[in-house]
């Protein structure tokens, strides 16, 4: 038996374009056939959008059917292998476990800025950053300390000089040990040029052996022991350098941030900040007739001439313990000293230099 075959449609021109061309003489446009489907699938036509989303639709869905085919073991295997890699990185360490690292690194969100957890390492954004109520108090701090280089007549303000390289600085905070925070403007000495900004820089200091034989000679001889404090003692140096310092963060002048302080008397930080007090500390112990041990230059030895009696001063930078028998000479030297330089009275000594005081009816103990 033959098999019946449906007739096979063809499509003929019957544009009227077509007629057109025939009218010139072209060619008459070939019959187009079209072969009959042999099952009924979907026409490959593309041009419907709704057929795109079907097909995207059954690719993701053969997708997750494969992705989900995976056993738990085969994942395992692929994390246990990437913890494997990690380690055996670990262990070779060099240039490719930092970039490793920093790949994996989580950026800081820009919005939440938080200070360093020591006090003394923040700066002056970082105050800025922190709530209202306690930016207040560090603001506080910042101008006490300025208000202090004022009265100090620490510096001029002047233009900014030509040719002159100006030292810059920044704020130290801290909080004592009673809970006063303190600011402190520091100029940045390494950015001194040696020979210009500064020449010598060795400060002495009092020998640590030398103030624990005088306590152990004042525990002895049942003296008094009173200290004090210097406030912002670098600032009363004088300088012999021209030095010119950028005005604080912060705290720039309206109407003048151009302009730069030309400091007449030392600051925190620079080079030679320390050994400017030292002499002006030895010059004034001197006027008020004390005398400096040579082999130590912090002891100072005051003698009263009616009887002998003696007050010995132990100066560790802006820290002083006046040391001696009769009560009320002690009381008397150490007004003295309190009314040539801004101190703190700390009363009878407690600590000194990390050293604990402590008094056991009339004898110290250390």
């Amino acid at each position: 038996m033959r098999a019946h075959r449906e007739p096979t449609p063809v499509i003929s021109s019957s544009s009227s374009d077509d007629e057109e061309e025939e009218d010139v003489g072209s060619d008459p446009i070939p019959a187009i056939v079209l072969p009959q489907p042999e099952s009924p699938a979907p026409s490959p036509d593309r041009s419907d959008p709704d057929d795109d989303d079907d097909d995207d639709d059954d690719e993701e869905e053969e997708s997750e059917e494969e992705s989900s085919g995976q056993s738990s073991d085969e994942v395992e295997g692929v994390l246990r292998a990437a913890r494997t890699d990690v380690a055996q990185l670990c262990r070779e360490g060099g240039a490719s476990l930092i970039q490793f690292l920093i790949a994996k690194a989580i950026p800081p969100d820009e919005g939440e800025k938080v200070p360093p957890a020591n006090v003394r390492e923040w700066t002056y954004r970082d105050i800025a950053s922190l709530p209202n109520a306690e930016r207040k108090e560090w603001f506080t701090a910042c101008r006490e300390e300025l208000e202090a280089l004022r009265r100090r007549d620490v510096y001029d303000l002047v233009n900014r000089p030509k040719g002159r390289k100006v030292v810059k600085n920044r704020w130290v905070f801290d909080v004592k040990t009673d809970g006063r925070k303190k600011a402190r403007l520091v100029a940045k000495g390494f950015s001194q040029v040696e020979g210009v900004d500064f020449d010598k820089i060795f400060s002495p200091v009092v020998r640590f052996e030398t103030v624990r034989l005088i306590m152990a000679l004042a525990a002895l001889e049942d003296w008094h022991i009173s200290g004090l404090d210097v406030r912002s003692a670098y600032l009363y140096g004088k300088l012999d350098e021209e030095i010119y310092l950028e005005q604080p963060e912060g705290f720039r002048i309206s109407g003048s941030e151009h302009k730069v302080f030309r400091l007449k008397r030392a600051l925190y930080g620079l080079k030679q900040a320390g050994l400017a007090w030292w002499r002006t500390l030895s010059e004034s112990m001197k006027l008020m007739g004390y005398k400096r041990l040579t082999n130590d230059a912090g002891l100072y030895i005051y003698k009263r001439h009616s009887d002998g009696e003696l007050v010995v001063v132990i100066v560790y930078v802006d820290d002083a313990l006046f040391c001696g028998r009769d009560k009320k000479l002690v009381a008397l030297l150490k007004a003295r000293f309190m009314k040539k330089w801004e101190c703190r009275n700390l009363g009878d000594a407690k600590e000194f230099l990390r050293m604990r005081i402590t008094r056991i009816g009339t004898k110290d103990s250390f």
